[in-house]
């Protein structure tokens, strides 16, 4: 085990004058708390059992502000931490610093590799472990707590005069992950038009020369990027640690979860990409501390609310004798409930949840919910209050399920009803939860709060197109091509020059669709088919061709992608200019170029993103102006020319192609100026 307590005398790579303001006692402490012996983890349900190595080091990690009454955050790298070890923890520093209920919150940064404690989500191992991994789970919840302790008692023993500023970014690599289909939940993947929140909250404390000693973060995103594998690590929230504490020689990073209960890191599958998205986290970090923060005054005032949150109607306890002969999860969970009527006398019909704010005068409200908190109600409190002003965390002081919106619920699906079961809840919850919990907060927050007639929209609590996202990320984008991709495209200056858009609208009625990577890295929406049919194909048209008399070609350019070249070669793809058949291609993974003599049709594919076996980017098609019609549109079809391979083609439904070729072009343009 390692403690490390940090005062205010530690030095920093970075020195902000716009931090030179009020101070406050402040305080902070991480603590090792890798298991040293093999546990069970906790997330998933299907691990075959104890873990068997280490990818990083996991922490708990505290900070400590104020005086008088102050608070105390523990930021711990564990999926869930249940509410009978932060009762523990509160009750030693009850004791030791006279902490009391409302400033101490524990906050799990639901990494799904930690390990399991006990108490949360007690159905994924239930019936599935021995009497030595029981003990072993017991063994590390009752060390766990201990480590709490003493690292919030660290923290607080070790306060030095700072000043403490605030401020907010936005990262996205959160996508909203339920699946929905005609009003219902379909699955897990990533619903592209699904609600999330991107606001990345960011405070520091600085020491008396500027520097760095500590840095809070939070968003609002599941760990669950690096998925199944049975080795310990702190995921992507991990890695933001990590990479913030690189970037602040000496700080202490924390990073918390705000209201992800339904968002999963995108793209996600390896601690590669976790290392990525952490990376990213602390970019966006750099970046608002270069700014004009806002200065906090002395320690917050601190609230709280017990709340009792209603389950729908019960089953009849006979449903549960029923189903406890069976195995599996529902067997296990029923074994439970036929428990809990033995020893009871009844089912449980409500949760408790307790509701934290703390509030630094008029200037910031940080509100902590209990639970797996779908990002609704991220959505519905900062629209109805002062977003700008709102700061909210999930995850904190106990996981007791998931915690649904009203929406959530009538739409169904894991969040609101298998996952009781792992809970070892007997039902989902009433609707009239959202109301209960999101009126809780304004009364803890107070009116001064409240959303005034000029508070500008959140822009954060929509995923943002790949227009979108490229117009303020452009430079980024440049500078993680390869070059020969930048190559490539300031090879297409001249082409670019006199296009005009390719794309106008989608003609195929009701075409496959898939969410996939497009021309700038990023999952979107798409229509496509594969090579698997000759019957398969897309069609769009063009805008009315104007001005095209006097030249002798037109250049069409339209966003698209092609991919698993691992498949079968078949044919290819026939490209059909108004029904003509005018040239043959096939997928590729990188820049090609396809030209018929017959015809004089040339189509340029210069790739902007690809993988080992898929790409996507620009598709510059040159057609004689004596195939086309002066002020009509012409009408574009790819067609599959053979069948048996499932090899795709995809066209992105993007209108303004030659406005994006621009911005791409001059990005690159601006980097290799900055490279001279």
């Amino acid at each position: 085990m390692r403690l490390l307590a940090i005062a205010i005398f530690v030095y920093s790579t970075v020195c902000l004058e716009n931090c030179a303001h009020s101070k406050t006692l402040l305080g902070v402490a991480k603590t090792d708390i890798t298991p040293t012996h093999p546990v069970l983890l906790a997330g998933y349900g299907g691990r075959p059992g104890e873990h068997v190595g280490v990818d990083q080091p996991i922490w708990a990690r505290s900070l400590a502000i104020g005086d008088t009454k102050p608070v105390v955050l523990i930021a711990v790298d564990n999926c869930g931490v249940p509410a009978h070890i932060t009762r523990a923890v509160l009750a030693e520093l009850k004791e030791s610093h006279a902490i009391t209920e409302s400033q101490l919150v524990i906050s799990s940064t639901h990494t799904h590799n930690a390990p399991a404690l006990r108490g949360y989500a007690p159905i994924v191992w239930a019936g599935r472990t021995t009497d030595a991994q029981e003990q072993r789970v017991d063994r590390y919840t009752l060390w766990l707590t201990e480590q709490l302790i003493k690292t919030a008692q660290a923290a607080l023993d070790n306060r030095q005069l700072a000043s403490l500023s605030w401020g907010q970014g936005i990262v996205d690599f959160g996508g909203n992950r339920r699946v929905i289909s005609d009003g219902k939940w379909a699955g897990f993947g990533f619903q592209q038009n699904g609600p999330v929140d991107h606001s990345l909250p960011v405070m520091a404390a600085h020491d008396n020369d500027g520097n760095v000693i500590a840095v809070w973060t939070n968003y609002a995103c599941h760990c669950t990027t690096v998925g199944g594998r049975n080795h310990i690590g702190g995921d992507w929230a991990g890695n933001s640690n990590l990479a913030i504490e690189e970037l602040f020689e000496g700080a202490i990073a924390l990073t918390t979860i705000g209201c992800g209960a339904d968002v999963g890191p995108q793209p996600s599958g390896n601690m590669e990409i976790a290392k990525q998205h952490g990376e990213s986290i602390a970019t966006e970090v750099k970046r608002v501390l270069s700014t004009e923060l806002i200065s906090l005054p002395d320690e917050p005032r601190a609230s709280s609310k017990q709340l009792s949150l209603p389950l729908d109607e019960l089953p009849d306890p006979k449903h549960f004798e029923e189903l406890a002969g069976g195995g599996g999860y529902h067997g296990n969970h029923a074994k439970a409930m036929v428990e809990r009527i033995k020893n009871k006398g009844r089912l449980q019909s409500h949760v408790d949840y307790p509701v934290t704010c703390w509030k630094f005068d008029d200037d910031l409200a940080i509100v902590f919910l209990a639970g797996e908190v779908a990002v609704d109600y991220s959505v519905r409190l900062k629209n109805t209050m002062d977003w700008r002003r709102l700061w909210i965390n999930g995850w904190s002081n106990d996981v007791p399920s998931y915690i649904p919106s009203k929406r959530l619920l009538k739409e169904g699906g894991y969040e609101t009803d298998f996952s009781q079961v792992y809970y070892a809840l007997p039902a989902r919850y009433s609707p009239e939860i959202e109301d209960l919990i999101c009126n809780a907060v304004v009364d803890l927050v107070g009116e001064s709060f409240a959303n005034t007639d000029d508070q500008p929209e959140p822009t954060f609590l929509k995923l943002p197109t790949s227009r979108e996202w490229l117009v303020n990320n452009a430079d980024t984008w440049a500078s993680n091509l390869t070059a020969t991709q930048r190559r490539e495209i300031r090879d297409t200056s001249r082409i670019s020059e006199s296009a005009i858009n390719g794309f106008a609208k989608l003609n195929s009625k009701s075409p496959k669709r898939a969410v996939w990577f497009d021309f700038t890295g990023k999952q979107s929406d798409r229509a496509f088919f594969r090579q698997e049919h000759g019957n398969e194909s897309l069609a769009w048209e063009t805008k009315p061709l104007t001005k095209i008399a006097d030249t002798k070609q037109v250049t069409l350019l339209f966003l698209g992608g092609t991919g698993w070249i691992s498949q079968p070669e078949s044919s290819g793809f026939t490209l059909q200019l108004n029904d003509d058949d005018v040239l043959k291609f096939d997928a590729t993974t990188s820049s090609k170029e396809w030209s018929n003599p017959d015809t004089g049709v040339n189509l340029k594919f210069v790739c902007t993103w690809n993988s080992d076996v898929d790409s996507a980017g620009f598709f510059f098609l040159r057609v004689p102006t004596g195939m086309l019609r002066q002020n009509e549109a012409l009408k574009i079809t790819v067609k599959s020319a053979g069948t048996g391979s499932l090899r795709w083609f995809s066209v992105d439904e993007v209108k303004d192609s030659v406005r994006i070729h621009g911005l791409m072009l001059n990005a690159v343009l601006r980097y290799d100026e900055a490279q001279k």
